[in-house]
């Protein structure tokens, strides 16, 4: 992530955080791309576990749903 981070200016861009886990959900996610593009929109984030991927994925369709895009 941080070398995305040095390699790519997201300041002025919307950004939805998403992630897989097992068990860390965002982490400090969002707080990290908030501290990196201190100039973006950075929206509610959503993980899933990473092995509910293969099985729900139900869950990340709603959570795009939900986003209103």
């Amino acid at each position: 992530m941080f070398t995305f981070f040095d390699t790519y200016d997201l300041n002025g861009k919307t950004i939805y955080p998403f992630t897989t886990n097992e068990g860390s959900g965002l982490g400090n996610c969002v707080s990290d791309l908030r501290k990196a593009y201190p100039n973006a929109d950075v929206k509610k984030g959503f993980s899933i576990y990473g092995h509910e991927v293969r099985t729900n994925k139900a869950k990340v369709e709603n959570w795009i749903k939900g986003l209103g895009l």
